[in-house]
């Protein structure tokens, strides 16, 4: 007949005295037994993947409710949920893993040729522009990738351009043309490597900015926590996009802007405990500076970064 041993005296982990079979201090279930498999199978699977049912949980919640998300974080009862730096974890792993399914990439300078048209380059007197008959260009933001982004015979029309400049004003402008679109194969790649990652030190700058409008008065750290929740919102936004355009509706970003104002204003307003009026011009005002302050000198300092600076320098002195 199995018998079951009686439990310690004091916590074998912390050392307190114990008036039940799990320590008050440090929650240490004392009673020792064989786990079942099952459970030490659940555990692995939760400590690898990062799921659990407090994740699937959270998800729903972020989903449907993403209000009351933050509102048991602010009553205490955050333990219902995964913790905010583990749900902006998931959620930019999942981004990066759907972006590699799916083909789908962050921003991308395309030039494409309109069918049945001649391609041809012709630089413009002011020293600075190259137009380019018989060919379009855009930037795709968050759209499958299109190979080549830059079509070869819009390459040809410029070389065949810049054989024909008789000045060095125009030679200096075709030549730079050329540059720039070499350079834009780098600014894709960096913007899809170094994005992501470097939400890690712009996410601060979100609390920061934070302070002003939703109080000074606040801890930082709950600044902090309603910015992690709003970049795994956006994150969640940009993954149902991507999946859209996986399947070809070739959708833009911008439309996106709509929904996470909405949930961004009513969140605050929970989690602020302001009235909506006041939450929605504070989340609106804080949304303009978040991009005009922090996204965008980070997207400039990703071109920056790709540019050749002799190419540029003298471009400029031509």
């Amino acid at each position: 007949m199995a018998t079951h041993p009686e439990p310690p005296s004091a916590c074998p982990a912390c050392g307190l005295d114990l008036v039940g079979r799990y320590c008050h201090g440090c929650g240490q279930d004392t009673l020792a037994r064989p786990r079942p498999l099952r459970d030490m199978a659940a555990e692995a699977l939760s400590e690898t993947t990062l799921i659990d049912s407090r994740l699937v949980r959270t998800v729903g919640a972020l989903a449907a409710r993403p209000a009351r998300l933050l509102e048991a974080y602010r009553s205490g009862a955050g333990g219902l949920y995964v913790s905010p730096i583990k749900i902006f974890v998931v959620m930019t792993a999942l981004f990066l893993a759907v972006l590699n399914f799916s083909d789908v990439v962050i921003f991308q300078y395309v030039r494409e040729v309109v069918p049945g048209q001649a391609v041809v380059a012709t630089p413009d007197p002011d020293g600075a522009t190259v137009h380019v008959a018989g060919a379009t260009e855009r930037d795709h933001w968050m759209q499958q990738r299109v190979t080549p982004f830059i079509d070869p015979r819009v390459t040809t029309a410029i070389e065949a351009a810049l054989a024909r400049a008789e000045t060095p004003k125009d030679r200096a402008n075709l030549s730079y043309e050329l540059q720039a679109d070499r350079e834009q194969a780098v600014i894709t790649e960096r913007m899809g490597a170094w994005l992501p990652n470097a939400l890690w030190l712009l996410m601060p700058l979100f609390a920061l900015l934070l302070m002003p409008l939703f109080g000074r008065r606040r801890l930082f750290m709950e600044h902090l926590v309603f910015a992690m929740w709003a970049h795994s919102m956006a994150f969640g936004l940009l993954i149902l996009l991507a999946l859209i355009n996986r399947f070809g509706a070739d959708a833009p970003a911008w439309p996106l802007l709509g929904p996470y104002l909405a949930y961004l204003v009513m969140s605050a307003r929970a989690y602020y405990g302001l009235p909506l009026a006041s939450a929605a011009w504070r989340g609106a005002a804080h949304t303009v500076l978040y991009f005009a302050l922090v996204l965008l000198p980070a997207a400039l300092v990703v071109a920056i970064s790709a540019m050749d600076v002799d190419a540029f320098l003298a471009f400029m002195a031509a």
